[in-house]
Formats: structure tokens, sequence, C-alpha cells
């Protein structure tokens, strides 16, 4: 993981945070996929040109829908972002296919946390849900291992693996991220 270079692949000197990816890279017409509590990135308010999607339901949720599918028209936005939300999905290239069908550009942030290291950090689900409801998360999604799955990081570390070598194979440029507690990886997509 670097952050400019061949390939939009970094000298590691700097690590971006997913906000930083996201105003570096992000423009026009935005769609947040999985936008949560948008606490990051908007400040839990998001401007009038972003639509938000999740499977839960917060004051800014405009539409409720699953990241594989969009109820959107093809090329509806200019650029879509997946922050914190590819660790949630059982299927990456669906979901990648599914934003780049509806925008030209896709910004994506993955963590760098296997199901073993959040059990550690985060035991209970159910405490995380109730922050959320704090941050004003009205309904959240739980219905079976889906509901569980949209709150957990679950995949293993060779699951993980798998996933950020097909967004190498798929994205542009790649960059180190860095969180609180871990780092991960930043990608940006553009329709070819």
């Amino acid at each position: 993981m670097h952050e400019v270079g061949p390939r939009g692949v970094c000298d590691g000197v700097r690590a971006l945070d997913r906000r930083e990816l996201a105003y570096r890279f992000m423009y026009g017409r935005v769609l947040d996929i999985g936008c949560g509590d948008a606490v990051i990135v908007w400040g839990g308010r998001p401007p009038d040109f972003v639509t938000c999607v999740d499977l839960d339901i917060y004051p800014h949720t405009h539409v409720q829908a699953a990241a594989e599918a969009l109820p959107f028209r093809d090329n509806t936005f200019d650029t879509a972002l997946m922050l914190e939300i590819l660790e949630h999905v059982e299927d990456v290239e669906a979901v990648l296919k599914e934003a780049l069908r509806v925008a030209r550009r896709v910004i994506i942030s993955y963590p760098n946390e296997s199901y073993e290291e959040c059990k550690v950090r985060r035991p209970d689900v159910n405490a995380f849900i109730a922050f959320e409801r704090a941050l004003g998360l009205r309904e959240p999604y739980a219905e079976g291992e889906v509901g569980f799955r949209a709150h957990y990081h679950w995949k293993t570390r060779d699951r993980i693996m798998r996933d950020i070598e097909l967004l190498r194979r798929r994205c542009q440029q790649e960059f180190k991220l860095r969180y609180p507690d871990y780092e991960g990886w930043g990608f940006v997509c553009d329709r070819g």
C-alpha cells in the first residue's frame, strides 16, 4: 500500500484517513453507499449533493437498500463512496460492479481488521448498535446473519486479502489508510 506513484500506489510516507480520501477524489453528485451515521465524512449531516443509502435507517438515510441491488438508473451519480462497507458484504466483486453501474467513480475504504481482531476490540455487537443509536440510528437492520454481518467485521484474514487482491485488479489507485485502532486500504476505481 502506497500513497502516490505508479498506479497511484504510494510511497508510504504518510497515510490518509477516510475523510481525506473521500474529499480528495469525490466530485459531482455523490452516492454514499452504506452511509451509516455519516459522522466521519459529513459530521452527521450530509450535504444536499449526497444521496445516502444503507440497510440501517438514520435521519439522513434517503433509501434503504442493499449495496448489491441499488435502486438507481445507470450513471445516476458521478461518485459513489463505499467507506467501511466491503468488510460486511459477501460478494465484493458484485457490489463494486453495482457501484460502477450507477457512478463513474467509486471510492473505497477497507479496514484491516479480521473477525478475531474485532471480537477482542468489540466483543458485543449489541453494544455497537446501542452506540450507533446514540448517533441517530433509528432502525438497525437485524435480520439473521445479514444483520450480524452488517454490523461486525466477520471476515477472516485470508478472506480480507482475497478481497484486497480483487480491488487491486479492478481499481486504478491504492492508498494506505490509518484508523484509530488499525490500518486499512483505500482505493479509487474509475469506470473504464
